[in-house]
């Protein structure tokens, strides 16, 4: 076995959990959106919710760089990990 590939395996997991968290938030900021009563602030919704998850982002990459020692295929599976549930869940989708 590779010797970056643990390191890898444990980047994706902190990846898979920031992009879930990702996810998370912008169903919830869609649903909010999508209610008559906030019709007029749905753009500043969408955009906080974007903001957000920029955050969660640079968060999930930064822990990643100090919890493994800045170890390349952790951070590596720390960004694959983050957008890999986006072609996942529109793979699901395809139907």
């Amino acid at each position: 076995m590779p010797l970056w590939l643990p390191w890898f395996a444990k980047g994706l997991v902190l990846g898979l959990a920031g992009g879930g968290i990702n996810y998370y938030l912008l169903t919830q900021a869609l649903k909010k959106a999508k209610d008559d009563k906030y019709a007029k602030t749905a753009d500043q919704i969408i955009m906080k919710c974007y903001s957000r998850r920029f955050v969660v982002n640079i968060i999930t990459l930064l822990s990643s760089y100090f919890i493994f020692s800045a170890d390349v295929g952790a951070l590596i599976g720390t960004a694959l990990g983050l957008t890999v549930l986006k072609y996942f869940l529109g793979f699901l989708k395809l139907d």
